[in-house]
């Protein structure tokens, strides 16, 4: 019963109705993806339940382990992978596809916090900033090889972001940033062409109105023609007559958008912050210093995901394919999302008696 008075309860409501909205957003255009999302909740529940109960502290131990698995799973998906939209991003393992740049995610985060936890000197010592990197940077380089910008993009801001928040010497950070400046020249010829395509066509969709502008723009349609109030259930025509391309994934906020309107994106949008907050609160909380780096971790893989998918939707950023939390179709996002959630939660109970 103590348990009860303890829980976080904004970090299961909210995600419930984020996860409620989108399932009613894909049962009015696509109720069999609706139905495999229910599956994949369920399965989601009981990791989220595992990773509650068991302490996240125990982890910490087998930061190392968990960074082997995530890094040879990749390697595997480059060899083994299935390949959709030009990218290895799947692996089969029978029963079920998953997506190792998902794990990759959650990888990266306990490896920052584990280390950087244990390392009370790392802020102003280079010789250990330069190690945490040599850990890390394979996660983000072979995630990009996939290719997958999008997650490359998250992981990169989960990085940084933690470090930020680690306290590490300024002039180190910002030495980082002016080296990931110079790279951006040959980074940008490592992209594919229908990467650099999507790059280009941001910056003036008309480019290509029936090619790779014609997401942004049908995108955009979807949004202005939701009004104020939306279209309402199922009548979003963008969506009913397939206007709108990948609507149950990329751009579920455009369909979304178009049958609930400008007040309903108000409503979406309000309980992404109440969300966001949450995890900034347990961070903040925590006084456990791998236990709160692993929520600013978290903060960071949400916040980037949510700000990088309405900002293409919008066609204010270039389209890379990340999902909506909680929101798209996507078994591996899905998971990954509710794991991430019950570590959360762990963190907090864990810290109980101190809130």
């Amino acid at each position: 019963m103590q348990l009860l008075y303890k829980i976080n309860y904004a970090l299961i409501i909210v995600p419930l109705m984020l996860f409620s909205l989108g399932a009613i957003t894909l049962l009015a255009s696509s109720p069999d993806k609706a139905k495999s999302q229910l599956i994949f909740l369920f399965i989601g529940l009981i990791l989220y339940f595992v990773t509650v109960f068991v302490d996240y502290s125990v982890t910490k131990s087998f930061w190392k382990y968990f960074l082997a698995f995530s890094i040879l799973s990749l390697i595997f998906v480059q060899v083994l992978g299935i390949s959709k939209l030009g990218s290895a991003r799947w692996l089969d393992i029978g029963f079920v596809t998953f997506q190792p740049s998902e794990l990759a995610k959650v990888c990266l985060i306990f490896t920052m916090a584990a280390y950087i936890s244990e390392n009370s000197d790392f802020k102003n010592n280079l010789k250990k900033l330069l190690k945490l990197l040599l850990f890390t940077l394979p996660l983000i380089i072979l995630v990009f090889l996939q290719p997958d910008l999008g997650t490359t993009i998250i992981l990169t801001s989960t990085l940084l972001c933690v470090l930020f928040f680690s306290g590490v010497s300024k002039m180190y950070f910002v030495l980082m940033i002016i080296i990931g400046g110079l790279l951006s020249s040959p980074l940008w010829h490592a992209l594919k062409e229908y990467q650099k395509i999507r790059v280009l066509v941001f910056l003036n969709p008309q480019l290509d109105v029936l090619g790779h502008g014609y997401n942004v723009i049908q995108s955009i349609i979807s949004i202005g023609s939701g009004g104020v109030l939306g279209k309402g259930f199922a009548h979003g025509s963008q969506t009913q007559m397939n206007f709108l391309p990948v609507h149950w994934t990329d751009f579920i906020f455009a369909s979304f958008s178009e049958e609930w309107g400008f007040v309903g994106v108000i409503v979406l949008i309000l309980l992404y912050s109440i969300f966001l907050i949450s995890i900034l609160y347990v961070a903040l909380k925590t006084k456990d210093a791998y236990g709160s780096l692993l929520a600013i971790g978290i903060f960071s893989v949400f916040m980037t995901q949510f700000t990088v998918n309405v900002g293409m939707n919008l066609g204010l950023l270039p389209v890379t394919g990340i999902t909506l939390p909680f929101v798209s179709h996507g078994g591996s996002s899905l998971i990954v999302s509710l794991i991430m959630l019950g570590v959360l939660q762990n963190i907090w109970l864990k810290g109980g008696d101190e809130h």
